[in-house]
């Protein structure tokens, strides 16, 4: 697997760089954010470590950009900015998670493997977790073999889950990918379909984490 580290903290970049490399990755660093962008496109990463504050352009822009090249880039920004607004504009920027500085590499590497499990998922037309199965092309949905009957919203929900399979999502990230981000009404709307997919499927697959959100483990 490759990275993609943009950081110009020289320090930070060079641990990072060195922690990867021990993890068996291929591993690029860069500076500026124009270089990054270059870079992506000459070096093709798994997952890019992404700095927001950088000397050129902001790690917010540089994402947008990268996007734009590849829309299935893996995206993971890391900053000292720990802000709800801030980490809102990254994930808007196109980011997949947010690591706020200091933190432990151990969180980083997990949340990487997280994130390429999820990207696997992305491609696969059929995924399966524990007596459950998805197929996401066809919406087809089993449970122990036999054939579950959602409702549109019910499958997109659960589709959703799955895509992030590992990471906690909140609520407010299932409402604007669900519901999208026009949507006005309660959020209380996702726990109510939340309890109408643990009467379908095992209601032990979908987890609660009190405080932030829901997630399925695979």
């Amino acid at each position: 697997m490759k990275i993609l580290i943009v950081e110009d903290d020289q320090k930070m970049k060079r641990l990072l760089e060195l922690e990867f490399l021990h993890e068996k990755f291929k591993v690029q660093t860069v500076e500026y954010g124009e270089d990054a962008i270059i870079a992506y496109e000459e070096f093709k990463p798994d997952i890019v470590i992404l700095d927001v504050m950088l000397p050129d352009i902001d790690g917010t822009e540089v994402a947008k950009r990268i996007k734009k090249l590849d829309p299935d880039a893996g995206i993971i920004m890391l900053t000292a900015l720990g802000e709800t607004r801030h980490k809102v504009e990254g994930f808007e920027s196109g980011a997949d998670d947010y690591v706020v500085k200091p933190f432990d590499f151990e969180e980083l590497l997990a949340r990487v493997k997280a994130l390429l499990r999820r990207k696997k998922i992305e491609f696969e037309h059929e995924v399966t977790i524990g007596e459950l199965s998805i197929d996401l092309s066809a919406r087809i949905v089993k449970y122990k073999g036999k054939e579950i009957q959602l409702s549109k919203t019910e499958f997109d929900l659960l589709a959703y889950l799955v895509k992030n399979v590992g990471r906690v999502v909140s609520k407010e990230e299932i409402l604007d990918a669900v519901w999208g981000m026009d949507y006005y009404g309660s959020p209380n709307v996702v726990e109510v379909y939340i309890n109408y997919l643990r009467k379908k499927i095992d209601s032990e697959i979908i987890k609660t984490v009190r405080g932030v959100g829901y997630v399925i483990n695979k």
